[in-house]
């Protein structure tokens, strides 16, 4: 994945791409002799313009909702660790302590190996191991009575709750945008920069600057388009700020007599 000044570079190199072709198309078919087919270009533009425009606009609003889904999914994680814990209380003794100081331990392995593992591409087999020693913890449980017996209910709630977030997350991070709509994608702005260019223009300096912008937009869509579908990759990624209010929450709950 791109980081932020990769991408800008990769921004800038399309921008001067661009440019060039514009330039050296103007000298090897001169911008006079290109007007008399304007009119055939510019229903070509508006097609493609238009079915570009959609396409784009579909994959990054695709994107940012796998985004947006990735950063709920996350917190949904965290809280189920809190409501785990917070459970724990209703439990006897000594698997109530057990699954607290598990689930501190899953907090913290989120945040130093976790989540610096995600940016990397890869997993921390460490948090597996935590939620097998809690399904276990849980599942050798006694309860004495009517109370227990509802904190161990929803204990294991939480639990599943905790483990298919984790599974999710577990597959976000592995997830990309297959190469056949990265072909799309691509092609697209090439033909729609390429009749853009084609037209003749008698400013070729404002002609110069219509197609840098149109550049700039096409390239800065698909930086955002790239960086958005590897939510736990890139410059934008998902921070973990669900754990760490949870490491805040478990540690202030640890601390109090």
């Amino acid at each position: 994945m791109l980081q932020a000044t990769e991408s800008a570079f990769v921004v800038i190199a399309v921008i001067i791409t661009s440019l060039a072709f514009l330039f050296v198309l103007d000298h090897c078919w001169p911008s006079h002799h290109r007007r008399k087919h304007n009119e055939s270009f510019a229903w070509q533009v508006n097609f493609l313009g238009v079915t570009y425009g959609v396409i784009i606009s579909f994959m990054l609003f695709a994107a940012w909702t796998s985004f947006s889904e990735a950063i709920t999914n996350a917190n949904g994680e965290a809280n189920a660790v809190i409501n785990l814990s917070r459970v724990a209380d209703s439990l006897p003794s000594p698997q109530g302590g057990t699954v607290q100081k598990l689930s501190r331990s899953y907090v913290d392995i989120m945040l130093t190996e976790e989540w610096p593992a995600m940016s990397r591409n890869e997993l921390s087999p460490k948090g597996h191991e935590i939620i097998r020693q809690l399904w276990l913890v849980l599942s050798q449980t006694p309860a004495t009575n009517p109370a227990q017996q509802v904190g161990l209910d929803h204990a294991f709630i939480e639990l599943s709750s905790m483990t298919e977030h984790r599974r999710i997350r577990q597959e976000q991070v592995l997830q990309h945008l297959p190469g056949i709509l990265w072909a799309v994608l691509l092609f697209g702005s090439v033909l729609t920069v390429l009749y853009a260019c084609l037209f003749g223009a008698e400013n070729l300096t404002l002609h110069a600057i219509q197609v840098s912008g149109l550049s700039l937009l096409i390239a800065l869509s698909l930086a955002a388009i790239a960086d958005l579908s590897r939510p736990y990759q890139g410059a934008a990624h998902v921070e973990p700020y669900g754990f760490l209010r949870a490491q805040e929450t478990l540690s202030s709950n640890h601390s109090m007599p």
